[in-house]
């Protein structure tokens, strides 16, 4: 059985690694599998190449990717579009609640979606058409992601693993770790960007962050604990997981509010057992061997949809719509980096000015001193010495 794995944009994020991941596993159990993508970032490329896996990118039907492929695990509608045109079996899997990250809508019969979470399956079964969702869990590679050593007796270091957490929610986790004497590095699009995050997770404590970064910070037997710029849960405990992992460990799983005092309450909680306790979990629900797996089956009775030639224009009007979707959200990126440059040019006026009237306000205050009155003969006759010389 080939394969191919399309989604919609090939960046450095969740959905990247879950295709990556899978793919491999999938390549394993002997179906030879290829990568796609609307559009790829040079880290994206890298990634795929870092794992020996092909990726092409541009149009599906251009390339003639879909000529050579049995069926197609989608992750955008655009893709799944043009596979149905030319009548390739299509599952899809969703991972978010973007539009573009929508099953199809105008299918029919809709193709079975893959949905990662409680949350998300609840979304797919509302939409139009009534697709069948199959509820998996989001896939680790435990061989790939497993501990290296034992955690410390005591917390030392918190990685925020996360290309989402902004500057507002990042001070309130700096001074937390402040007040507790903890080193605060940051990985990810907002940070510093890796392609293999394994050494950086191995060398924290505590990994901070949301969706697969937390699964991956549990796979190597870290204490993880939820919290982005959605919210936060907390630790991932024995406990804790079911909510959690209902949830997709998005942060909104039991609507607290995490302030900075919870968050120093519950680092100063911190216990090395956490990270084991989290391993056993990932092993026992995660595996991506278990995933793979599971898909085979989904794929093998995948059905192929009889092909239409005006799908392919409605995989065009969905690509469009998120390349408009893309641009709209680098303009407001922008738009909001220059307001937060604006803001910084008026505090440094603001503080300009203020300086300038306590500078103003203590030479009027030296001007109406007594000292300066009484020695006003003194600079009066020095001003005429002056002027005789």
């Amino acid at each position: 059985m080939r394969i191919l794995i399309s989604l919609s944009q090939f960046l450095l994020g969740g959905s990247e690694t879950y295709s990556v991941t899978v793919a491999e596993q999938l390549e394993r159990l002997g179906h030879p599998t290829r990568l796609f993508a609307g559009r790829a970032s040079d880290e994206g490329r890298e990634l795929a190449a870092s794992r020996g896996l092909e990726l092409a990118v541009g149009d599906p039907v251009a390339l003639g990717e879909l000529d050579e492929v049995d069926v197609v695990i989608a992750q955008d509608a655009a893709s799944a579009y043009a596979a149905a045109g030319r009548g390739v079996p299509v599952l899809f899997v969703v991972h978010g609640l973007a539009a573009f990250e929508h099953p199809p809508g105008a299918l029919r019969p809709p193709p079975r979606v893959i949905a990662l979470n409680d949350r998300i399956a609840r979304r797919a079964a509302a939409l139009g058409g009534s697709p069948e969702v199959v509820r998996l869990r989001q896939p680790i590679d435990i061989e790939r992601f497993r501990p290296r050593g034992a955690s410390r007796p005591e917390a030392r270091r918190v990685l925020v693993f996360s290309n989402y957490l902004e500057d507002d929610r990042l001070a309130i986790l700096r001074q937390a770790c402040d007040d507790l004497g903890l080193e605060l590095v940051q990985l990810g699009v907002l940070g510093e960007a890796d392609l293999d995050p394994r050494e950086a997770i191995a060398d924290a404590d505590v990994v901070v962050g949301y969706g697969r970064s937390v699964l991956e910070a549990m796979g190597m037997g870290r204490a993880a604990y939820v919290w982005d710029r959605g919210g936060g849960d907390g630790w991932v405990t024995p406990e804790s997981y079911p909510a959690l992992e209902a949830d997709g460990f998005s942060g909104a799983a039991t609507g607290a509010a995490i302030d900075a005092e919870r968050i120093r309450s519950d680092f100063a909680a911190y216990r090395p057992e956490m990270g084991t306790l989290a391993f056993d979990l990932v092993r026992q629900h995660h595996s991506v061997a278990k995933h793979a797996e599971a898909l085979v089956p989904l794929l093998e009775g995948a059905e192929a949809p009889p092909g239409d030639g005006r799908l392919e224009t409605l995989a065009l009007l969905v690509r469009a719509e998120a390349r408009a979707a893309n641009r709209a959200g680098q303009f407001e990126s922008q738009l909001a980096e220059r307001a937060r440059e604006a803001e910084e040019l008026r505090a440094a006026l603001a503080a300009e000015h203020e300086a300038r009237l306590a500078a103003e306000r203590g030479l009027e205050a030296v001007v109406r001193s007594s000292s300066w009155r009484l020695t006003a003969p003194l600079r009066r006759l020095g001003s005429r010495l002056r002027r005789r010389s």
